[in-house]
């Protein structure tokens, strides 16, 4: 049995000549649908597609020739072909002027009917790539006079520079926002090698390299500046990109230097940045001014708050490459906890000088209230943020503030927070103000040396301190000893006749 690729719709009054016609076309391979009057055949249409049509002219009612105008305004390319007992020859050029393929007079034989329809539809298909040919010739045509529109528009602006080089890298075709841009006129660049721009651009251009890239990725991007020595005003900074032009088989055959003057664009970009920075160093002076007012109380404590940070910014750095911390901390977090840290005894404002300053060891009603700096420092500082609203740096601040006096086994104050429950920050301010105290000399204590405090310190390791920071704590403690030989340099050297008042164990005097 023959494939059936093709689908035919019978429309003859003559119920026994439709049904012979269908047959005819079944049996050759074609699904054939018969019906007698018009409206049945428009219904067929309107629910599935047909091929072909084989229409009889003269029907009861509405004719042939109604149904054949109205497959001419829905169906427009649909083939028919018409059959007839009455043939007329003026009849017949009409429907072929309009459209129909062809016309078949009664009587006929079945192999002449069915070579007719194997030919009109063999030509329709002819006539529908043609058709779908012309289409796409139309649209590729349309396609590229817009793209001439716009490159003729990019050339006749100011605004933009075109410089289109041919497959080697000369340059062929320079617009006026080129010649504007660069202060070069259209005659000294062209016909010559992309490379001439070097004498009026920086950073130097390579045309082969530039072909590479352009191969591998379908774009260049760079940004130029023009040299002073070729402009009467300032530099300019120009945003370029390099594509290259194919043909319809796919070849590039040239490249076009699309080139935008960015530089008002980079001044306000810059000042901004500029501000930014002024911003964050006024930022700083006020976090460190606060800080200080609690130190300023304690005028003992010397360099404390520098060295903090400094052993933060340290610790933290080392952290990068460790492979729990390293997605918690980045370039921002160093940075931010460098400029916060110094605020984690800032609550200590609100203790009484005769506890804050007590020249010996805090009875433990004292030791309570000294205890509730932590909760002074975070509230003032969350009352900043609720008044600004969230910024990273109170945010870290607030962590630091309330929990640097946590421990890692939950006997640390004010939460009893345990394990990975203490913000990383607080951690990390824990163990370097541990070691500042302990590396310190006070009126009530001495300074013990590095490697005794690491010893003391060492024996806190998961009680106090979370086990695996504090190993990278030991990784770092060198550097640590270096800070802390720096700033004792500077500081003022203790009366030859003041006394240490106490020598007892490292862990009394850590408040």
């Amino acid at each position: 049995m023959k494939n059936r690729n093709y689908k035919a719709l019978v429309l003859d009054d003559e119920y026994y000549l439709g049904e012979v016609l269908t047959r005819a076309l079944e049996d050759d391979g074609i699904d054939a649908t018969a019906v007698s009057d018009v409206d049945s055949a428009i219904d067929a249409l309107n629910k599935q597609s047909f091929d072909v049509v084989i229409s009889d002219i003269y029907l009861p009612q509405k004719t042939g020739e109604d149904f054949f105008e109205y497959a001419l305004k829905h169906h427009p390319d649909l083939p028919f072909i018409f059959i007839t007992g009455n043939p007329n020859l003026e009849t017949a050029v009409n429907f072929l002027k309009k459209g129909a393929y062809d016309y078949l007079a009664k009587p006929f034989r079945i192999p002449q009917f069915l070579e007719k329809v194997h030919t009109v539809l063999k030509e329709s298909q002819r006539r529908r790539k043609e058709k779908h040919m012309v289409e796409d010739l139309r649209n590729i045509l349309n396609h590229r006079l817009e793209e001439l529109q716009i490159y003729r528009d990019i050339f006749e602006s100011e605004k933009q520079g075109l410089l289109i080089l041919d497959s080697e890298g000369t340059i062929v075709r320079v617009s006026p926002g080129v010649e504007k841009f660069i202060g070069v006129a259209e005659e000294n660049l062209r016909n010559q090698p992309l490379s001439v721009l070097n004498d009026y651009l920086e950073p130097k251009l390579d045309f082969e390299a530039i072909r590479r890239t352009v191969q591998n990725s379908g774009q260049w991007k760079k940004e130029w500046r023009t040299l002073s020595s070729q402009n009467s005003t300032k530099p300019k900074i120009l945003k370029a990109s390099i594509i290259g032009v194919q043909n319809e088989g796919g070849a590039t055959f040239a490249y076009s230097v699309m080139m935008d003057d960015v530089t008002a664009f980079r001044e306000v970009e810059t000042a901004l940045i500029d501000s930014l920075k002024r911003s964050n160093l006024a930022q700083e002076a006020i976090i460190f001014g606060l800080a200080r007012l609690a130190e300023y109380r304690d005028q003992e404590t010397g360099y404390h708050l520098e060295r903090i940070r400094s052993y933060c910014k340290v610790f933290a750095t080392a952290l990068l490459k460790h492979p729990k911390f390293c997605q918690q901390v980045n370039e921002q977090f160093i940075d931010t906890i460098y400029r916060t840290a110094p605020l984690h005894d800032i609550g200590k404002v609100g203790i009484p000088d005769y506890i804050l300053l007590k020249p010996d060891k805090l009875s433990a009603a004292e030791y309570e209230i000294m205890k509730t700096h932590t909760i002074i420092g975070y509230q003032t500082l969350n009352s900043i943020r609720e008044q600004y609203g969230e910024m990273d740096f109170l945010n870290m601040g607030i962590d630091i503030t309330y929990c640097h006096h946590e421990k890692y086994d939950g006997t640390g104050y004010p939460q009893g927070l345990q394990g990975n429950d203490i913000p990383l920050s607080a951690k990390i301010v824990a163990i370097a103000d541990v070691y500042d105290a302990l590396t310190s000399q006070r009126t009530y204590k001495k300074a013990f040396p590095h490697h005794i405090s690491l010893n003391t310190m060492r024996l806190e390791r998961g009680k106090h301190f979370d086990p695996e920071l504090f190993d990278v704590f030991l990784t770092v403690a060198d550097q640590f000893d270096t800070i802390r030989k720096e700033f004792k340099a500077r500081e003022k050297q203790p009366a030859p006749d003041q006394q240490l008042k106490f020598n007892d164990s490292p862990w009394d005097w850590l408040a």
